[in-house]
């Protein structure tokens, strides 16, 4: 029987089994099986229903789409192990495999069997050791064995390099040896060492160092002679060394060097094997933990940003508000799990409505955060009865104080007065906003002045029209103009005017999801570098002014 588990980012695997009928659903809502605040999802999502053993995802008309390996839900359709699936901008993996024959336990106590063998079990695991073999095979063999067990415990490095030292130490009998790591700029800084005669300092041929790093290869010196050896090892009368670089998979962690002197028989090929090998071993944990530091940071990182999101999240409008006569649908779509990206809507005393929609320069956590202090001066300013441009001016002094002078923001800023359909707004350095009417007829509201932050104190220009009914104002970033496909090109304004126009009758949901459909097909798979954000407002045919 198939057995399959949904991956859900933030919340526990969910496993996907039941009888025939048995649904799971997903969504906002709190009213769903599994809850995910994202505002990428519609409250009722989609649902996943049990059907003759096998789990189908079947999408609830989402505003955003339901995907199984990119490709767009239209019917219910099965999940199978390694599926791929995007509820809005939430990736879930589906993972599964093929349950055994069934174990059961039955009481058999009077029974034993007619022979049998007991050993400790710190014992057991030694046993193998074929009936022949040398001491010192033998030896090597529990050092190879302890060894790998320290690989699988969570064992310092410190503490691994030091038993490697150990053991070489018991098996080769040096007479020094010193482990090093490698650090910033290549140095090589010794972090173990041993020595059978005092504490003296161990001093390392820099050419015999070199020489061995640089060919990646472990080298071993028999007999070290006058004219071919370093004046140190002379000196010290040193009769032979290893140098074996510690190394995994291409990359230079650190060196192991041991050396002796007579009377003690020069190394062997079998010594620098025995070094080399256990020198990887070593190599080996000290990766380990180092991709294990690297999960854990990545790990931490993940945390912050998946909070960071959800309080972004929360700043971001829930659904529109009802205002007769018109239809009001904004959505964002972020790129990274952080969105540098804005939409909102404010009602003001005097009935009026502040709509803005915006785009901070950069990706990640910096423009999230610009983006959250933008959000908090709206909900100040948007109170007060200021005109579009004076709105950018003061928001352009304001964000100005919070920046480096690095960051800017894009903004389209408007105010619409319901009973009569005027509107006022001010580009500031933003895309277009494109007001289409009934006819199909475009006016672009190009820019009238400098995004906000970039020269605190300059002034905004303003326009202004009326919204008759059948039009609608599309405003947009420009993740959607700029979403490129896999040859680099670019979605563009001409396809977003053609895809608007043709889509005119539809619903703003079905508008907003139509279009990321359109980027989706254009894009073929290629990743979206930018976040996508849409804002759409329609003066609906059966309103008067």
């Amino acid at each position: 029987m198939a057995a399959m588990t949904l991956h859900v980012p933030g919340l526990d695997p969910l496993l996907l089994e039941g009888e025939d009928g048995q649904a799971w659903h997903f969504g906002r809502s709190h009213q769903n099986d599994v809850v995910i605040a994202d505002g990428a999802l519609s409250r009722r999502h989609a649902r996943i229903v049990m059907h003759r053993g096998i789990p189908f995802l079947e999408d609830l008309d989402s505003r955003n789409g339901t995907f199984i390996n990119g490709e767009r839900v239209h019917a219910p359709r099965p999940l199978r192990g390694g599926d791929e699936v995007h509820l809005g901008s939430v990736h879930i993996r589906v993972t599964g495999g093929t349950l055994g024959p069934e174990v059961r336990f039955r009481d058999e106590s009077g029974s034993s069997p007619q022979s049998s063998v007991v050993l400790p079990i710190d014992e057991a695991w030694r046993t193998w050791l074929p009936s022949g073999a040398s001491d010192r095979m033998g030896a090597v063999i529990r050092d190879f064995q302890d060894l790998s067990l320290e690989l699988i415990k969570d064992v310092p490095p410190g503490t691994l390099l030091d038993h490697v030292l150990d053991h070489l130490w018991n098996q080769l009998h040096p007479w020094r040896a010193a482990i090093l790591l490698s650090g910033p700029g290549g140095s090589l800084k010794p972090v173990a060492s041993r020595a059978s005669e005092g504490h003296a300092p161990i001093s390392l041929s820099t050419h015999l160092v070199e020489s061995a790093l640089a060919r990646r290869q472990a080298v071993l010196f028999r007999d070290v002679e006058a004219g071919t050896a370093s004046p140190s090892l002379l000196l010290s009368g040193i009769s032979t060394a290893i140098v074996a670089p510690l190394e995994f998979e291409g990359a230079i962690l650190g060196l192991l060097y041991l050396d002796a002197k007579a009377p003690r028989a020069p190394f062997t090929e079998q010594d620098l094997g025995l070094a080399s090998t256990f020198a990887h071993l070593a190599s080996a944990k000290l990766e380990q933990v180092r991709m294990q530091e690297e999960a854990q940071r990545r790990r931490s990182l993940d945390q912050e940003l998946d909070l960071a999101r959800h309080i972004q999240q929360g700043l971001l409008p829930g659904l529109p508000p009802e205002i007769p006569g018109y239809e009001l649908h904004g959505n964002n779509l972020p790129s990274r799990q952080v969105s540098g990206d804005l939409f909102g809507w404010w009602l003001r005393e005097d009935g009026r409505w502040l709509l803005a929609l915006a785009d901070v320069s950069g990706k990640g956590l910096g423009p999230g955060l610009l983006m959250a202090s933008l959000s908090a001066f709206l909900e100040a300013f948007g109170e007060r009865d200021f005109a579009p441009d004076d709105l950018a001016f003061h928001l352009s002094r304001s964000l100005a104080r919070h920046t480096d002078g690095k960051r800017f923001v894009t903004a389209f800023l408007l105010l619409f007065e319901p009973a009569t359909g005027e509107v006022t707004y001010t580009n500031a350095g933003h895309n277009p906003g494109y007001l289409v009417s009934a006819d199909g007829t475009f006016m672009a509201l190009e820019s009238q002045g400098l995004p906000l932050a970039m020269l605190p104190g300059q002034p905004y220009g303003s326009g202004s029209f009326r919204l008759e009914p059948g039009d609608l104002l599309a405003l947009y970033t420009d993740g959607i103009t700029e979403a490129a496909a896999p040859d680099g090109e670019e979605y563009g304004e001409d396809r977003l005017q053609a895809f608007l126009r043709a889509s005119l009758t539809l619903g703003l949901d079905a508008i907003d999801a139509g279009l990321m459909a359109d980027l989706e097909a254009h894009a073929k798979g290629a990743p979206f570098t930018d976040d996508r954000t849409i804002l759409l407002l329609r003066r609906t045919a059966s309103s008067s002014g």
